[in-house]
């Protein structure tokens, strides 16, 4: 772990932040955590990030590199021995909490939260738990994480309106809801990465392309995207369409797309570091989420596909209403109907100036309503709220 900065405690200087989360794997939440950490003023924060998979551990290289690059950041992995072990976890980030005299905690997705509410309830440090990023919750032991929550953290963050409303009755008082933002500058022309690209996954061969952008497992519904796909063809046969992403249901989505006589047309690019360059590639994203066992709460593909200008065919449902609005942006389909969402893409292959006017109406929204400065200052009112209420140093940059 890198050397933090010394502090005296009470005194002014720098807030001494940590923020948690399970790993620092390449996803949505790990993105916004990341970009947060980027973003936030280094001569108001001595920030210290701590995971639970190490990068010794990872299956993926992920954002370690970068954060441990970070002036004025530390990286500390803590203790867990195993899925069942729920003391060490809180055992260490107690210890870390204590050692390195933090005053403001902020955790990340559901695991990280349920650990972080806990340890900040024994050592009195405020926290801000970013724990809500769907809008259903997908079991019992997630309803009792979202109770905890609801009622230890000082404030409990949702990305969506869905998020809350979906799993209370009524708001508390320590409910906010903090919309994804996004670094615009990801999402500039890349023609030379475009090009290799190109070349690499063999795509001359397509007029032009879909895709959806998501990790391969029961969340998501890559069965009906591939059915999407069949019907697509069957007007539009020289169109290529990219599954980017890798997860357990890879070898399932590949033996079925081989049945559907699809081998042709859909590329698995599996995992990628590249993500931003191939959705600009796209004529058209997609998104067709699970609603059978999830509701999304503010997509980052849709989002990301949007600050490209693609136009997007989503699953009506969840937080996803919040960012895509059907006939402005792209098109909403309920139940993911494989017969709506095929007709909505073919017209938009079809319609070159109905694609670059909804792509234009996406980028704007983006521009509007999702900029990441707006999310970074979100947080850092959130911070000086508590931070004020606890008489601690720091608020308002004091």
């Amino acid at each position: 772990m890198n050397a933090v900065p010394a502090v005296r405690s009470g005194a002014p200087g720098p807030v001494r932040l940590l923020f948690v989360a399970s790993s620092l794997y390449v996803g949505g939440a790990e993105r916004q955590l990341v970009q947060l950490v980027q973003n936030l003023d280094p001569t108001r924060y001595v920030i210290t990030v701590a995971v639970f998979i190490g990068p010794d551990r990872a299956t993926q290289d992920g954002f370690y590199t970068l954060i441990s690059g970070l002036p004025n950041v530390s990286l500390a992995v803590l203790r867990r021995t195993g899925r069942f072990d729920v003391v060490g976890p809180v055992v260490s980030l107690v210890s870390l909490i204590r050692t390195q005299r933090i005053q403001l905690i902020h955790t990340f997705l559901n695991l990280a939260s349920t650990f972080g509410v806990i340890a900040a309830r024994l050592t009195g440090v405020p926290i801000v738990a970013s724990a809500i990023r769907d809008s259903r919750d997908i079991g019992l032991v997630y309803r009792l994480s979202r109770i905890l929550q609801a009622y230890t953290a000082d404030f409990l963050l949702s990305n969506s309106e869905a998020g809350f409303d979906n799993r209370f009755r009524r708001r508390r008082a320590n409910f906010r809801v903090v919309p994804n933002g996004l670094d615009l500058r990801r999402f500039d022309p890349q023609p030379e990465k475009v090009a290799q690209l190109r070349e690499e996954l063999q795509l001359a061969r397509f007029t032009q392309l879909v895709g959806m952008v998501a990790t391969l497992s029961a969340f998501k519904d890559h069965e009906a995207f591939l059915q999407v796909a069949a019907r697509v063809l069957q007007e539009q046969p020289q169109t290529g369409f990219l599954v980017i992403g890798d997860g357990p249901n890879r070898a399932a989505l590949e033996a079925l797309s081989l049945r559907l006589g699809l081998a042709d047309n859909v590329i698995f690019t599996g995992y990628r570091r590249d993500i931003d360059a191939l959705t600009g590639m796209l004529d058209v994203a997609c998104l067709f989420t699970n609603y059978r066992v999830i509701s999304e709460g503010l997509p980052n593909a849709v989002m990301e596909a949007m600050a490209c200008g693609v136009p997007v065919v989503a699953t009506d449902d969840g937080g996803t209403v919040e960012v895509l609005h059907d006939g402005a942006e792209g098109y909403l389909v309920a139940r993911n109907d494989v017969e709506v969402a095929a007709g909505r893409i073919v017209g938009l292959l079809q319609d070159a100036s109905l694609r670059q006017q909804l792509g234009r109406n996406g980028r704007a929204a983006i521009e509007t309503r999702f900029s990441l400065d707006a999310c970074v200052a979100s947080y850092e009112s959130l911070y000086d709220k508590l931070l004020d209420e606890r008489h601690l140093p720091g608020a308002h940059g004091q």
